[in-house]
């Protein structure tokens, strides 16, 4: 049993270090973005021209979902359990079949071009949308590549590929403002301008692939395990869709009435972005980790218990401190023209959509590691149902009520996505991982709107609160580890 505590030790400090090097990774790639839409908004110093750009943005956002069709988790899955046939085989398969699909995913939106500039009545469409065909193709190879390394949890590498894609697309997006290429229209000009990343980005982490995996590149294409890598890929790329699908569509809708608040949307997306990253982080790295250990029920109900813990151990404060100071981190970050009455409305909605989403994110990656990915697919569609069924009737007369339909629909997914931990026959430690956590920000949060009673007292209360909240972390940490410890000891 010693062997095992040292083993649980060891398991711990693989999580932790683990999403510490992806959540830089994320953090860079959020901050890279905020600065290319800061310097959009500076550079245009026009609401209605950046909220163009950031409709052709989320419309890619929208396309890119479809891409890869799975095969990028399935390699990822094959990577965890038999790299050896992965390397021989899978990669070739999961290569061809998803730049196969982002050719056609790609001419399908330069057909569906002519339908959307009209929709949207902004012409300067479809000519962007018919360059980003280029894109999405190389797009697609990009993922598969992301994919081997995130399999053979060389999780620093996949990182520093994060980083290397957003560098080049957000450069593309800023170039295509300030270089202009001969005839083309702003749209057009960001639409070829990120394409040439999209190129540059494939070609270094081919490049990388090759060096690294050395995998069969050319050969046959064996029928039966295209369809086991779609098996078990498609109920997760599905699920995917149905949940990253939410914000774009959202603000699609909206843009259909103003493209004005689809600028004051974007900046609140990704201000909420930052807390985003804390479960991305933990989704990259619980999926191969559980996947791992997936043939011991006992274990893998433990790391996920720790995954979904040390999750909300960060991401309670940070969505707590966005709830708590809305309007001055977006008068901070995008300018006061930016701050209007309804901004922190919307700040607040997408933080805790952020929080609920956590749940059916998270616990997603959990089950796909033991083998279940059906649950993913079912409780995101239970959050996208509403709004599919409800924003479009609303979203023109009321931004704000279309705001809070998107964060109750992640609210019943969290529900849901507990009731799938039942009938999958797979519970947490509840407690552990959602209650405990959230001692350490009520407590925060409770100094620093004591100290809203004193306005001239109220800097040293939010380092009280801080301070307390930190304090209150490694008390529950170290309870948590004597009460291992006790159990261990029982066990022996």
């Amino acid at each position: 049993m010693l062997n095992r505590s040292v083993t649980l030790t060891e398991t711990q400090r693989f999580l932790l270090r683990n999403v510490s090097i992806i959540v830089l990774g994320l953090f860079i790639n959020q901050m890279l973005q905020t600065v290319g839409s800061i310097v959009l908004a500076r550079v245009l110093d026009d609401p209605t021209k950046f909220g163009q750009v950031n409709l052709l943005l989320q419309i890619f956002g929208m396309a890119s979902l479809f891409l890869n069709v799975g095969f990028n988790s399935s390699l990822i899955y094959t990577f965890s359990r038999k790299p050896l046939q992965a390397v021989q085989t899978n990669f070739r398969v999961a290569f061809f079949g998803s730049s196969l699909f982002g050719i056609i995913f790609g001419l399908i939106l330069a057909l569906l071009a002519p339908f959307l500039a009209n929709y949207y009545q902004l012409p300067e469409l479809k000519g962007a949308l018919t360059l980003s065909a280029i894109m999405f193709m190389f797009n697609s190879m990009i993922n598969i590549g992301v994919a081997s390394f995130s399999g053979n949890r060389d999780f620093a590498v996949q990182a520093f590929f994060m980083v290397i894609t957003t560098t080049l697309s957000t450069s593309g997006m800023v170039l295509g403002v300030i270089w202009p290429l001969g005839q083309l229209n702003l749209l057009e000009n960001i639409s070829i301008w990120m394409s040439v990343g999209a190129i540059l980005t494939a070609l270094f982490i081919g490049w990388k692939v090759e060096r690294v995996h050395n995998p069969k590149w050319l050969g046959n294409i064996p029928l039966q395990e295209v369809r086991i890598m779609m098996a078990y890929g498609i109920p997760s790329w599905a699920g995917n869709i149905a949940k990253a699908f939410q914000q774009p569509f959202l603000v699609m809708m909206v843009g259909s009435s103003s493209v004005v608040a689809v600028g004051y949307l974007s900046n609140g997306f990704r201000i909420t972005g930052f807390i985003g990253i804390i479960t991305w982080a933990f989704m990259i790295v619980t999926f191969p980790f559980v996947a791992e250990s997936a043939q011991d029920q006992k274990e893998s109900q433990h790391r996920g218990t720790s995954c979904v813990r040390y999750n909300n151990i960060f991401l309670y404060p940070m969505t707590a401190v966005i709830c708590l100071y809305p309007d001055q981190i977006n008068g901070f970050l995008f300018g006061e023209s930016f701050n209007t009455g309804d901004s922190a409305i919307y700040i607040r909605l997408m933080a805790l959509g952020v929080l609920f989403s956590s749940v059916g994110r998270l616990g997603g990656s959990i089950l796909a590691g033991i083998g279940k990915t059906k649950a993913n697919f079912w409780v995101m569609i239970v959050a996208g149902v509403f709004v599919v069924a409800i924003v479009p009737f609303i979203a023109a007369e009321s931004p704000v009520l279309a705001v809070w339909i998107y964060t109750g629909g992640w609210a019943v997914s969290a529900i849901a996505m507990i009731g799938f931990f039942y009938y999958e026959k797979f519970p947490l430690n509840w407690w552990k991982a959602y209650g405990e956590p959230l001692l350490p920000t009520l407590g925060m949060i409770a100094i620093m709107q004591i100290g809203a009673l004193a306005p001239g007292w109220y800097p040293l209360f939010i380092v009280g609160g801080l301070l307390c909240l930190l304090a209150l972390s490694i008390v529950i940490e170290k309870r948590a580890a004597t009460d291992m410890h006790k159990l261990d000891a029982r066990q022996l």
